[in-house]
């Protein structure tokens, strides 16, 4: 049976695409460490990210081999030392149900870092990342992501979830050594606390969502010196903590008419 859409008193065909949702087994050292529904693109990267968002590795030297079975879900991760899996499991407001084994902010230091961003530069990075997510641009079914230098996007990735698509993120940084440190986070997802922690791992100093934070996210950015903008539309956002980074010049005032 084909997909119909109701409109105006009547049901008509519908060819859209529909976004592809598959579990993900993550073993380690034969061990299952923990199953997550994803869209099956750039697994290896989220395996990575995920490994690394979680303290289980500090580097790839961790990784003595990776495969991804996608046809079976699995992914096989060997380390170059003993592990043993976590006990707590903590499943977060993430979709489809996304997993972490802490919500600590205690490991990471305040970012002091000088990078700023004027407010100009906003809309045309968020519109980048629409034009890079041809997925959520076709079905409006995934959350997009993307990693920045202020003026180009370095890497973007996209999934079912919107840990997941940071996940990506941080695993290709890994992979292709690009440094993550002072750039700028984009989503299109709400920037929950969990996702504010995968921002402060990656120590970028800006995160940008096209909706909205959550307070605890709002109080960990505020804790943790990250500057945080939420309803990225148009030439128009939210500006929620350490106004201190925008680089702002208020426009002047119209000279009234005489």
């Amino acid at each position: 049976m084909g997909t119909y859409r109701f409109k105006a008193g009547r049901f008509e065909s519908l060819d859209k695409g529909v976004v592809t949702e598959r579990p993900l087994t993550i073993l380690v050292n034969g061990q299952e460490l923990a199953t997550m529904m994803s869209t099956p693109v750039k697994l290896d990267c989220l395996v990575v990210g995920f490994l690394s968002f979680e303290g289980i590795i500090r580097d790839l030297a961790d990784i003595t081999s990776l495969e991804i079975h996608e046809e079976m879900g699995l992914a096989e991760v060997t380390l170059a030392r003993p592990f043993t899996p976590p006990v707590r499991r903590i499943f977060t407001s993430g979709c489809s149900g996304g997993i972490t084994f802490s919500l600590a902010l205690q490991p990471y230091l305040p970012l002091l870092s000088e990078e700023v961003l004027k407010p100009e530069q906003v809309y045309p990075l968020m519109r980048q990342l629409f034009e890079a997510c041809t997925l959520y641009m076709a079905t409006r079914g995934v959350h997009g992501a993307a990693l920045s230098d202020g003026e180009k996007l370095l890497i973007t990735a996209e999934d079912v979830g919107r840990h997941n698509a940071l996940d990506k993120i941080m695993g290709e940084a890994l992979l292709q050594q690009i440094p993550t440190r002072g750039r700028i986070l984009l989503s299109t997802g709400r920037i929950s606390s969990e996702m504010l922690r995968k921002g402060a791992h990656m120590g970028t100093p800006f995160i940008i969502s096209r909706t909205s934070p959550t307070s605890l996210a709002i109080e960990g950015a505020k804790q943790l010196g990250i500057t945080l903008i939420g309803y990225a539309r148009g030439d128009g956002f939210n500006l929620y903590t350490h106004p201190e980074r925008i680089l702002y010049t208020p426009a002047a005032e119209p000279t009234p008419a005489r």
